[in-house]
């Protein structure tokens, strides 16, 4: 698999192109987790094509999404989420996180985990950005628990955001700094190391056990 941007022990990260349109726009709607995608907006592969084609559109480009591909040898190359830097300020050094895993049974398993810390020794490393920020919808628990596994720490909340279930529900603010990242990466290659496969959740699982999503913007 060619045109690959990091790789890990079991995922890489590599630039979208075309042809994912179809697949991204399937998880959409398919998706069954409604913290992930609430499905207001029916999405289809046109839009997902317009929006992989905008993010070549300028130079430096003001966000980067990059597919996250399996190593697997059973399944080399397939397509199971896309990472993302927006907001990116290339003067002071900052940017936004976001991830997405699909199906639903693939979450769970850690995927998240390697794929989120791929596309931070990303920004850290070769675009030597300085500080990263990421929001999470208070509904999103597992999103919220990741995040603080990852290093960042809480930066406050807007409220009253987005509604579920009749309720307004607020955004959650959190940030992380290098060396915040740096101990958090540690910790979970330490973990990595001590067990088969360690789970999003931070739990191991065995490794038979079985198996966000993009987002046009």
């Amino acid at each position: 698999m060619g045109n690959v941007i990091v790789s890990g022990d079991r995922l890489c990260l590599r630039p979208l192109d075309r042809e994912d349109a179809t697949a991204l726009a399937t998880h959409v709607t398919t998706e069954t987790d409604t913290v992930m995608v609430r499905g207001r907006v029916p999405v289809s592969p046109l839009a997902f094509e317009r929006w992989i084609v905008s993010l070549d559109a300028t130079s430096p480009p003001p966000g980067i999404s990059v597919a996250v591909c399996l190593l697997d040898e059973a399944e080399p190359g397939r397509l199971i989420g896309v990472a993302t830097l927006r907001n990116i300020d290339w003067v002071n050094r900052t940017a936004e996180t976001g991830i997405g895993i699909y199906p639903a049974t693939r979450r769970g398993q850690g995927y998240g985990a390697e794929a989120k810390h791929l596309l931070l020794s990303y920004a850290f490393d070769r675009l030597h950005l300085h500080a990263i920020h990421a929001t999470v919808w208070e509904p999103n628990t597992r999103s919220a628990r990741a995040i603080l596994r990852q290093g960042y720490r809480p930066a406050g909340r807007t409220r009253w955001t987005d509604p579920r279930d009749g309720t307004y529900r607020d955004t959650l603010f959190f940030d992380l700094l290098r060396p915040e990242w740096e101990a958090a990466h540690r910790e979970w290659r330490a973990r990595r190391s001590a067990a088969p496969t360690v789970t999003d959740a931070g739990m191991t699982a065995p490794a038979s056990g079985p198996s966000r999503t993009g987002e046009p913007a």
